[in-house]
């Protein structure tokens, strides 16, 4: 009978023990950083005005450093880097952000809204040819979610929208005669999964 006892308070405590691990609550004052990786791609591919097709399907980089005042309210400042594997749309846009985590769990849903400028990399490389040469207005929502592994440490994954506007894009023909020279705005959709410390 003894053992018995023993043995049911040993797996109350263990299930206690369980259970008080399982609450883990994120930090929620101070420093924080978001190393961020995503695929980001533009919605609006119909023909602009000028008779040309945009496509941006890249891979984008961010990284992002702040202050947490509260769960609720956080800023901050990042860069991106958005690889377009053609180099025709390659960009840095550097932003201010606004983040916001909504519950205290371990699993907590946030959004950040995110702007700034985007400054022009890169070129595509053989004629016809597209050139970014002079950058323009970034804007960024996202949502997500955020798992708490400890009290520093987190993983996310996310949804969001970016607006990337280009006061000037190059362009040429397939024998590098310069074409056009206009503004370009891509409305895109990126999703990606990021680290938070």
């Amino acid at each position: 009978m003894k053992k018995t006892i023993l043995a049911i308070a040993a797996v109350l405590c263990l299930c206690g023990t369980a259970q008080s691990q399982r609450h883990i609550e994120y930090k929620w004052h101070g420093a924080y950083f978001v190393v961020d990786g995503s695929y980001t791609m533009n919605l609006n591919r119909a023909p602009a005005l000028n008779g040309y097709t945009d496509t941006l399907s890249a891979f984008n980089l961010s990284i992002i450093g702040g202050f947490q005042f509260r769960k609720e309210s956080a800023v901050g400042l990042g860069v991106s880097y958005i690889a377009d594997p053609t180099g025709a749309y390659t960009q840095m846009p550097v932003f201010v952000e606004i983040r916001s985590h909504f519950l205290r769990s371990r699993l907590t849903p946030y959004t950040a809204i995110q702007g700034g400028y985007s400054l022009p990399l890169g070129a595509s490389s053989e004629p016809p040819s597209v050139q970014i040469t002079k950058g323009g207005l970034y804007f960024g929502v996202e949502a997500g979610a955020r798992y708490a592994i400890n009290r520093n440490f987190g993983v996310g994954a996310h949804v969001g929208f970016k607006l990337l506007q280009s006061r000037e894009v190059a362009r040429t023909d397939a024998s590098n005669m310069p074409l056009t020279a206009d503004p370009l705005t891509l409305y895109a959709l990126n999703f990606g999964t990021s680290l938070h410390f």
